[in-house]
Parts: structure tokens; sequence; C-alpha cells
């Protein structure tokens, strides 16, 4: 019932970062992007970061999907302070997950049509519970090479990572139009997720900030 007002902060904080954000528009919603260019000036594919802003009418939705667009919008201004960006990188906050993916898929869609190189989209979805301490995080439905990346950076930090198949989340509108693409949660296939999932009780309150 607030995606305008969601939508509008987005653009603001992206905005305030120094990003050059906009809304990407279609039938039935608008996604909220930015995009930051390679520095190395060599053309490249592009690799695009994101999560979905909206949420289901029973909460609030902080674990889902707040703790992804607040994952997105940090990885956003730190990606913006680098020097070195070898691939120029989008960040996409989509609309209307909860109804269908449509807004990944009707932005997956626009990259398909303007044929555009993609690396690799990495969507964050529900990063808020860790019931057994063990810091885990599922990767879905992970790209060839994909799980290799994140068990690289991972392992030294303590991460176990563990790749699942699922197809509920914005990953799918990449992968079933033919980009590699991964989901990155919480352990909701393997049952270590927040108990507060699409319930009026998904309050920050109820985020685990540390394992965020």
């Amino acid at each position: 019932a607030q995606r305008e007002t969601a939508r509008q902060y987005l653009l603001a904080e992206l905005r305030a970062a120094g990003l050059d954000a906009d809304l990407h528009a279609y039938a039935t919603g608008q996604n909220v992007r930015a995009r930051l260019p390679a520095t190395t000036g060599a053309a490249a594919s592009r690799i695009v970061v994101g999560a979905h802003y909206d949420g289901v009418p029973a909460g609030p939705e902080a674990a889902d999907d707040g703790t992804g667009v607040a994952l997105v919008l940090v990885a956003a201004r730190y990606l913006s302070r680098q020097t070195r960006r070898d691939h120029p990188v989008e960040v996409v906050l989509f609309d209307q997950e909860e109804v269908g993916l449509l807004g990944s898929a009707a932005y997956a869609n626009s990259l398909r049509a303007e044929g555009v190189a993609v690396d690799s989209m990495h969507g964050f979805d529900m990063l808020s519970f860790d019931g057994n301490g063990d810091r885990a995080v599922e990767l879905w439905s992970p790209s060839a090479g994909l799980e290799d990346l994140y068990r690289l950076h991972g392992t030294p930090r303590g991460i176990p990572v563990r790749a699942v198949r699922f197809a509920s989340s914005d990953h799918q509108s990449f992968l079933s139009r033919g980009f590699a693409a991964t989901g990155v949660g919480e352990e909701f296939v393997g049952d270590d997720h927040t108990p507060h999932y699409h319930r009026a009780t998904d309050t920050w309150e109820r985020v685990d900030f540390d394992y965020l």
C-alpha cells in the first residue's frame, strides 16, 4: 500500500550517496535503479545487485525484504566509493516480487531486449534470522561458478554457503531468461528461517542485525 513512498525514499537514499538513480517503469509498477560505470575503460558485462522493496499486506516486511534492501543500499554506497570497478554495476530494487516476480521479470526482459551482456545477477532476499547460530547463507539455484565464488569469500569469514534449488525470488526472473544468477538468503529451504515470515510480526525489532 506504500510502494510509492518506499520508492521515493529509496531514490533519495541512492541520490544522497551520489549515485545516478532513476525509476524503471513497466505496466504495473516501477523498479528503482542506479548505475555505476566501470572505471577501467574496457567494455564489460554488467553485474546486477538487487532486492525487492514490496511486501505482502499482512505486515511491515522488515525481514522480507527490508533486510535485502538494506544490504543492497550498503553495497551501492560501498561500490560507489571504489576507485576500481572492472564491471559496470546496476543496483536495482524491484517492485512486485510478492505478486509473481513482476518487477524483476520486466527488468530482465528490458536487458534481454537491449542485448545487454550480464555477467551475473545477485538477488538478496531475507537475511534476518539465524536460529542455530551457524551464520550460514543459502544460495538459491546458483549458476555455474557463482557457488564457488561465494565459498571463496564466505569460507575464510566463517560463513557456511549452502546451495539449494529455490525459484520463488527475483533471481529466477534472470535465470529463466538465460542470465547467470543466484539468490542469497537465510536458510529458508533448510528450515532455519524467521518464524515471522509474511506475518504482522515481521518488524525490525525481530531482525538479527549481527547476522545481517
